[in-house]
């Protein structure tokens, strides 16, 4: 069996490592379904957490941290610079404005939320900054492709991300972007792993599940970590954060995993764009 568990770290390029399964906050934008779904998260044991300024739960996440008495030193926070916020002086304020609300002296993971050309540079300098200044430890990108960075990134930059924050999952498993980043030594985070349920009901993941005895989307979660993703599965039920931290005590034989890898569609689920998509690749 492949030895992970819930402790189970991923090195990153700078030498800091983030837990490999983590929960996400997306959507959850009422305060009292966010503490009950951390703190639920927080009892099973998952010790790393994802939110982003623009998600709007910061602040619900940080009273929630704060009161739990789980050491900051324990804890692994990423949050998101959104495209609003790029600049060198607007992506500083912005981060300051999120340790506030986080509750923290810094932040374990920073990223830029979104591609944009315009200030996207200007806002990756001033991360670089705060990043020797101790106010996150590590930085990164969301939502980039292969070509965003050749075309783009490395042609302003030598400076590697540690991470790329990415949707992916079976219906979209971006095998070209993340056969690219683990060339330039960019851990990839996957997000939106369960392809927000639309891929739950699968024939194929029904009989992967029978066959572990597991659900599809533990099916699922334990396919990522396989391929030696991050992932940060979000969900409010009590039952399914659970469920979710249950993908330690099985595994994917090589056959299954081809399995869920032929299900690939390039099919994203995310139809959203910023700036309506000008300037995406």
């Amino acid at each position: 069996m492949n030895e992970l568990s819930l402790t189970t770290e991923v090195e990153l390029n700078d030498g800091h490592a983030i837990p490999q399964l983590g929960f996400g906050v997306f959507q959850i934008t009422d305060p009292e379904e966010c503490a009950t779904a951390v703190k639920t998260a927080l009892d099973v044991g998952y010790r790393h957490f994802d939110t982003a300024t623009v998600y709007q739960n910061e602040a619900f996440l940080g009273r929630t941290l704060e009161e739990s008495g789980v050491a900051r030193e324990d804890l692994f926070l990423t949050t998101k610079c959104w495209i609003s916020d790029f600049g060198r002086e607007s992506t500083r304020a912005a981060l300051e404005t999120s340790l506030s609300k986080l509750k923290t002296d810094y932040v374990d993971l920073y990223l830029l939320h979104w591609p944009e050309d315009g200030s996207m540079m200007a806002a990756w300098e001033a991360l670089l900054a705060m990043r020797e200044e101790g106010k996150c430890r590590s930085i990164g990108v969301s939502n980039f492709t292969l070509a965003r960075f050749e075309k783009f990134f490395f042609t302003h930059t030598d400076e590697v991300p540690a991470v790329n924050q990415i949707e992916q999952h079976p219906l979209r498993s971006q095998g070209d972007t993340q056969a690219y980043c683990e060339e330039k030594g960019i851990a990839v985070e996957s997000y939106s792993p369960l392809a927000r349920a639309e891929c739950l009901s699968n024939p194929e993941l029904k009989r992967l599940a029978e066959e572990t005895g597991k659900t599809p989307a533990q099916v699922i979660l334990r396919w990522h970590l396989q391929h030696d993703r991050i992932v940060i599965p979000k969900s409010v039920h009590p039952e399914r954060i659970r469920q979710n931290a249950e993908v330690f005590d099985f595994d994917l034989s090589d056959d299954q995993m081809a399995r869920v890898d032929a299900l690939n569609r390039d099919e994203s689920v995310i139809s959203w764009r910023p700036n309506d998509g000008k300037g995406w690749y």
